[in-house]
């Protein structure tokens, strides 16, 4: 009786563990979960670091001290700094357990759940369309000749991020103009010294598996460039492929030719004025055309507006 009472109360701390960590995981979220099983532990694996450990801490709570040491050793919990007692959350491990006790699906089925969410993810993410600032600073990097690490564009001086600052200021304008990107789109400002330009740069996490891994970043020297050169040519595929991305949609109101007779005067004027780099006018001169062409002949081929 006294043993079957000892389980009871051990499943009992479990479960308690268990709804702690599901609602610290609604509450970072902001939406309740019918059926958490599904996701709870590709969710939580899916965070930074930061944000794992503020689930876990929020949903850590006080366990019964005859259950601790036999929950440690099992490898069910874990754990948790906390300045008024000791807390405890469960591990992956333990949640995969407590899931199987609660919901009975067993950890081949919870693996197998866990793998199609992560194929689910990568298939999303090679699908999303590129945000404001993922196109304004591609299409600025294509407009600057800037498709190989010789030519990227290094922001570790301040002319090229005066220079920058001007491409994007007069890129964005004639997108917004033309309809490629929101009216209220506008470069981020920064209160702390750093510039626009270095500040939406540093923060295009997600742009390489957008661009299938073109775009490049040299962290030490802060350059960046879309790697699309073969043989000091520019790759004619991989050029339009990028213009793809950035215009996705076709609209049969737009003028597009003007709308690359704009971005090609911005990029013969401002192209030569970047500093620590070097460009070749066979690679500026196959831009030009490709932008020309992509204009001309392969706009209206994309998706309608």
């Amino acid at each position: 009786m006294e043993l079957a009472l000892s389980e009871t109360s051990l499943k009992e701390e479990k479960m308690r563990l268990l709804e702690s960590l599901i609602g610290s995981l609604e509450q970072f979220r902001r939406t309740k979960r019918e059926e958490p099983r599904s996701s709870i532990l590709f969710e939580i694996y899916s965070m930074n670091r930061n944000n794992m450990s503020k689930v876990f801490s929020d949903g850590a709570a006080w366990v019964d001290p005859e259950f601790v040491n036999p929950l440690l050793e099992e490898g069910i919990i874990q754990r948790v700094a906390s300045a008024d007692s000791e807390k405890y959350a469960l591990t992956f491990k333990g949640i995969a357990h407590c899931i199987e006790l609660k919901y009975g699906a067993s950890l081949e089925e919870q693996f197998l759940n866990f793998l199609e969410l992560s194929d689910r993810k990568f298939a999303t993410a090679n699908r999303t369309e590129l945000q404001w600032r993922e196109k304004l600073a591609g299409l600025s990097l294509i407009l600057m000749g800037s498709t190989s690490e010789s030519s990227a564009i290094r922001l570790s001086n301040e002319v090229n991020k005066t220079v920058l600052t001007d491409v994007f200021e007069e890129t964005l304008a004639c997108l917004k103009k033309f309809g490629i990107v929101e009216k209220d789109a506008k470069l981020p400002s920064t209160h702390r010294g750093e510039s626009p330009v270095s500040a939406l740069m540093s923060r295009l996490n997600a742009l390489p598996r957008k661009t299938n891994h073109y775009y490049m970043n040299i962290e030490k020297e802060s350059g960046y460039f879309f790697d699309i050169e073969k043989n000091g040519a520019v790759d004619d595929k991989k050029l339009s492929f990028l213009l793809r991305r950035i215009f996705e949609r076709y609209d049969s109101n737009c003028d597009y030719a003007e709308l690359g007779r704009e971005l090609s005067e911005i990029s013969q004027s401002y192209s030569p004025r970047f500093l620590a780099r070097s460009t070749n006018s066979t690679a500026a001169f196959n831009i030009l055309k490709g932008l020309k062409d992509f204009m001309d002949e392969e706009i209206w081929r994309l998706p309608p507006q």
